[in-house]
Formats: C-alpha cells, sequence, structure tokens
C-alpha cells in the first residue's frame, strides 16, 4: 500500500487512517509525499483527530471523565507541536538560511505528533514513545526539510534542550504568579 500521489485536503476517517498507517509503515515515503502539501490544514486535521482521541481515551480512564483536564490535554496536544516546530524553525535558520517554511516544518511535527498519540495513552508507552517521535520528526526534517541527517539530529536535538529550557523557565513564573494570586 504505498501512496504515491499528493494527499488531498479532505481529512476522513478513511484519511486518517490511511495516513496513520501510511507513516508507521514507511516515515520516509510519507513525509516526501507530505513535502508537496501547501498549507497546513491537513496536517493540522491530523493532529486535532489524533489529539482528540488521546485526550478523551486519556480523561476517561486515568482522570476521572474531568472535562477541565482533557481541555487541558487537548491545548497540550495542539501546542507542543508547534512550540517544538518553531524552536526547530529557528534552528534551521540559523544552520542554512534558505530552508523549508514553517508550514513545511509544523507538517513534520503534527504528523510526527499525531501518530504516536495514538499510542501514548498506554500507561509506560509515554516514554518510550517519545525517542519514537523524535525519529519521525528527524526522518520528516531530513525528507523535507533539505536538512543532511547530522542535521537533522542536531535540530532535533537542540529542539529538544530548547523545550526542557523553556519549561524550567517558565515553571518558577507560574508558581510565582500562583503565589501571587493566592496571597
Amino acid at each position: 500500500m504505498t501512496n504515491t500521489q499528493a494527499p488531498s485536503v479532505k481529512m476522513g476517517v478513511r484519511e486518517y487512517l490511511e495516513s496513520l498507517i501510511f507513516i508507521i509503515r514507511s516515515p520516509a515515503s510519507f513525509f516526501e509525499s507530505a513535502n508537496d502539501e501547501t498549507g497546513s490544514r491537513r496536517a493540522l486535521l491530523f493532529l486535532m483527530i489524533s489529539g482528540l482521541f488521546y485526550c478523551s481515551v486519556s480523561m476517561t480512564y486515568f482522570f476521572e471523565n474531568s472535562l477541565i483536564m482533557g481541555v487541558v490535554m487537548m491545548i497540550n496536544a495542539v501546542f507542543m507541536p508547534a512550540l517544538g516546530a518553531c524552536f526547530s524553525f529557528c534552528i534551521m535558520r540559523m544552520m542554512t538560511p534558505s530552508m523549508a517554511s514553517y508550514s513545511c516544518v509544523f507538517n513534520v511535527y503534527a504528523y510526527s505528533s499525531g501518530a504516536v498519540m495514538v499510542i501514548s495513552w498506554i500507561p509506560g508507552l509515554a516514554v518510550v514513545m517519545e525517542p519514537v517521535r523524535a525519529i519521525l520528526v528527524g526522518v520528516g526534517l531530513y525528507k523535507t526539510g533539505k536538512l543532511g541527517r547530522f542535521q537533522s539530529f542536531i535540530t532535533v536535538v537542540l529542539t529538544a534542550v530548547l523545550l526542557l529550557l523553556f519549561f524550567w523557565t517558565v515553571a518558577p513564573l507560574v508558581i510565582a504568579i500562583r503565589d501571587f494570586q493566592v496571597n
């Protein structure tokens, strides 16, 4: 089942499942074909469907049907790939100025994250699936971003470091704001 034509913007259940299977079976071929996409609508729809599945299953099994926790998880499911794509895009621009567009980098993150979300709700697999997501992003950046293998690897590693630094910086601010509001 090799999909050689450029995917359409439509994203129904069938297209979603075909994309998911194609990403899992052959990430390199998938990202080569996804390179022809204009815009990020299809990738965002894929991410949203995966996010809805991830949040509904997690909310049902682990958070006692808490709607607030489900909304927070959905925001996280969409925000984190966008933030990772932003950091990667900046790193790619610093390495070589004539690289892929932000929408192309976002598409890589959206498809990679969406594919991993379907499995990562299972207890214990979230930790295992993060390296898989990093590998998918690396393959996607290599195939769509016109980067070399080493540049893709460095981009993924530096993005992970920047994300950690970002959240280590923001955490004390959030705690200070929360404490300020309590007093």
